[in-house]
């Protein structure tokens, strides 16, 4: 096990490298500075600008991915449908889980084959919360994949 004080010391200094990128896409973190591995994001759809809460717990940063899971913005509660987007890969409850690749959810429990394959494989070089941020808001501003908000 990675001890959980580096951890957050790395995932720190990866998000201090990206403030222009985290600025420029809108992505509020909380708590700033970080305070311990878990913590929320706050993003929004370009195509309809929903704003959605994300709870990352990343216990292994870099070497294993977060686990990810949209939560009610106020209450901080993944159970409740409204704070998932309608969107591929997102699953609302009641299974509220993420299966991307970027999501100790998907490539532990969803795809363990994941892991085996090069294409799909969690990468820990170079900066992956930027990675796994990225690929969120990729997702939630594709037309073809994004449909609005759970209800």
């Amino acid at each position: 096990m990675i001890d959980p004080v580096q951890c957050l010391i790395v995932l720190h200094r990866d998000l201090e490298a990206i403030q222009d990128i985290r600025r420029d896409n809108g992505w509020n973190i909380e708590p700033w500075p970080l305070e311990s591995i878990t913590f929320f994001v706050t993003m929004a759809s370009a195509i309809d600008r929903e704003h959605y809460t994300i709870r990352l717990v990343w216990d292994g940063y870099p070497d294993a991915a977060p686990s990810i899971k949209c939560v009610n913005t106020k209450t901080k509660d993944a159970t409740d449908p409204s704070a998932w987007p309608r969107c591929d890969g997102f699953r609302p409850p009641p299974t509220a889980d993420l299966c991307m690749n970027i999501s100790r959810e998907g490539l532990q429990q969803l795809h363990p084959d994941w892991q085996r394959d090069a294409r799909y494989a969690w990468v820990s070089s170079g900066n992956p919360i930027w990675r796994v941020l990225e690929a969120l808001q990729d997702r939630l501003n594709d037309k073809a994949k994004y449909n609005g908000r759970s209800r």
